[in-house]
């Protein structure tokens, strides 16, 4: 069957066409903004139109034979050196096509989303173009067909999430939480591009000059050496912990609330965060040979999760929170394929997306009604103000806790079960007890916020449910993180994984069995947990919740550990030190000394010409006579 389209490239070229065009708009118009009505329009344009080109390609892959489903589309040769030989090209396949289908269906929502909250803003027109192009990055990174196009929209979401992350920039903290993040994301990204540089120096024999793309890396795979092949697959995962916040650079992501609440949701639930699971799974073939690889992203994984989440439990800041709990999902994420149950990993992947984004876009109501007041401590009682939003809050809260039959449920517990049955029963044992933590934090969240007494009696009393705008895509992500869990119904509940056998050819995966008396004890051991946590949060919280100071580890908790002092103190002021003794000693001293050792000599030698040029005619006579004898003698000597 023929595999190449043209038409693939439309999917990241519609919301890149429409940041240039907003982004020329929003610079021409700056003084005279446009109406933003035109500015919302435009907007909505790339997202819907690569939605719906994304429909057309899962429709034609679905038509095609499992073992030969995918479709290429290579627009031109980038550039060749050597052995290296780069297309500008994009594949699809079953793993790339989910991507696509959940990052341009939130994506859109998300946009929607904005129109009503980020309406009356300053650079209204700047934020969409930002959006867009955000947007259009993450699809070139799913779409790429091979590591160095993939590359390219890699930066691009870097960069865009620092754009939106210090969005107001004259909030100098909003600032500085940009900086942090694009500069942590490039420590990560090293590790990134010597993974793909060691990748190409084993492949290039078995290569033979032929595309560094996806197709051939993985004909050739077998080629590489044990130690080749693990040292691509650390190096490639340290580029993952950078993109999708793990241990050790998870510090950049809750800072990333400094943007507005909608950017928080598109790098929360479809793209930025989700790019490091999806390289690892991209990988498969690769991480699946070499399982102390494996073993090092479970860990990580999962005891980032589990950090992620006490941290969470003891946060304020109602974006903090959900912030942590997005570490810690992405925790479970990488524990996932890092036990090669890849497609368990991608499905929460895909289960969260729903309802992260939710949460977040339902934070952002709530801020809205709220004047911008983020501190669940002042907050209170607004499940009368705002039921719609208290809804779907707790569905999204549920779905988070993996509480059955939310979307949540089917995607943590399968992951908790694959770790199981492969053997992992400290993987498995730690991801219930994280369990347990998310439920108790996300509760936590809700009774703070829409239980109880008012805490603001002023804020309360303006308190509103936010315009049709922003309601329908909650009312849209509630309804997919109730049932988007169905779409993988495992055979305990005699259903028939869909999204794991649409998965299979795109994913080298190695099934484990174990009886249905495990997997039935270990899902209702991790029900029990989770009613455990929301028990235990509704006793805490839902009546008469007092707002003490922290002590002890509580306080070790809020206080983030002190992770980023740590790493103030140990990195950052050492680093500044260093550059400080180049600035001060080496640069002068070293750096300038030819500079300045050859202004001297020019010097020197000036001030010896200089008592040649005594300004007189007289003198100058004599030194042409002085002149033609000297040639005179030298003339008749050699004649």
């Amino acid at each position: 069957m023929e595999h190449t389209v043209n038409y693939l490239v439309c999917i990241p070229l519609l919301p890149l066409a429409g940041a240039f065009v907003l982004g020329m708009m929003h610079m021409l118009t700056c003084k005279n903004p446009l109406p933003e009505k035109l500015y919302s329009f435009l907007a909505m344009l790339g997202p819907l139109g690569s939605l719906i080109f994304t429909v057309i390609i899962f429709s034609t892959l679905r038509e095609m034979p499992a073992e030969s489903r995918y479709l290429t589309q290579n627009m031109f040769t980038w550039f060749s050196a050597g052995d290296l030989h780069v297309d500008m090209g994009l594949f699809a396949d079953p793993l790339s096509t989910l991507f696509l289908i959940f990052v341009t269906f939130i994506g859109s929502l998300i946009h929607i989303y904005s129109i009503g909250y980020m309406a009356g803003e300053e650079n209204y027109g700047k934020y969409f173009a930002y959006f867009n192009l955000f947007l259009g990055s993450m699809l070139i990174l799913v779409l790429g067909n091979g590591p160095v196009v993939m590359f390219i929209g890699w930066e691009g979401v870097g960069l865009c999430s620092y754009l939106l992350i210090s969005f107001y920039t004259k909030d100098r903290d909003n600032v500085l939480a940009g900086n942090k993040a694009f500069i942590v994301n490039r420590v990560g990204d090293l590790g990134f591009v010597l993974g793909v540089a060691v990748l190409f120096w084993g492949l290039h024999s078995a290569l033979g000059g032929a595309g560094f793309d996806y197709l051939n890396i993985k004909a050739g795979a077998s080629t590489l050496t044990a130690g080749t092949g693990l040292a691509v697959c650390l190096l490639l995962f340290i580029g993952a912990t950078g993109k999708s916040a793990q241990f050790p650079l998870y510090v950049w992501l809750p800072d990333a609330m400094a943007g507005p609440t909608p950017v928080s949701a598109l790098i929360h639930a479809a793209t930025m965060v989700t790019a490091g699971i999806y390289m690892v799974a991209r990988f498969s073939f690769l991480y699946a040979s070499y399982p102390f690889a494996g073993d090092v992203v479970a860990w990580v994984g999962i005891l980032t999760a589990l950090l992620a989440a006490i941290i969470g439990c003891f946060q304020r800041d109602i974006k903090k929170i959900l912030a942590y709990s997005t570490v810690s999902q992405l925790g479970y994420m990488f524990a996932g394929v890092g036990v090669a149950a890849y497609s368990a990993g991608i499905f929460h992947v895909f289960t969260h997306s729903f309802f992260k984004a939710l949460l977040f876009l339902g934070a952002g109501s709530v801020i809205y009604a709220l004047h911008h007041e983020q501190d669940i401590w002042k907050m209170g009682g607004l499940k009368k103000k705002m039921p719609l939003t208290w809804i779907v809050m707790v569905i999204g809260a549920l779905a988070l806790a993996g509480f059955p039959p939310f979307a949540g449920f089917f995607s943590k517990d399968e992951i908790l079960f694959m770790a199981l049955a492969k053997g992992h029963w400290m993987i498995w044992l730690i991801g219930v007890c994280v369990a347990g933590l998310t439920a108790f934090y996300s509760f936590r969240l809700i009774f703070l916020v829409f239980h109880g007494k008012p805490r603001d009696q002023k804020s309360y009393d303006n308190a509103h449910e936010p315009p049709p705008v922003m309601t329908v895509p909650l009312i849209i992500l509630a309804v997919g993180a109730t049932f988007a869990g169905f779409f993988n119904l495992p055979a305990f509940f005699s259903g028939d994984s869909m999204v794991s056998t649409w998965l299979a050819p795109s994913l080298l995966e190695h099934h484990s069995e174990a009886s249905r008396v495990t997997e039935g004890v270990a899902m209702v051991l991790s029900i029990a947990v989770v009613l455990l946590g929301i028990f235990y949060a509704w006793k805490k919280f839902a009546s008469k919740p007092e707002d003490k100071p922290l002590t002890g580890f509580a306080k070790w908790g809020e206080d983030k550990f002190y992770v980023d002092e740590f790493y103030n103190a140990f990195i950052v002021q050492p680093w500044i030190a260093f550059g400080r003794t180049i600035s001060n000693f080496i640069e002068p001293n070293i750096v300038d000394l030819p500079v300045k050792g050859t202004t001297w000599l020019y010097g020197v030698l000036g001030m010896l010409f200089k008592v040649f040029q005594a300004g007189y005619v007289r003198v100058y006579a004599i030194y042409m006579v002085i002149g033609l004898s000297l040639m005179s003698i030298f003339l008749s000597q050699s004649l």
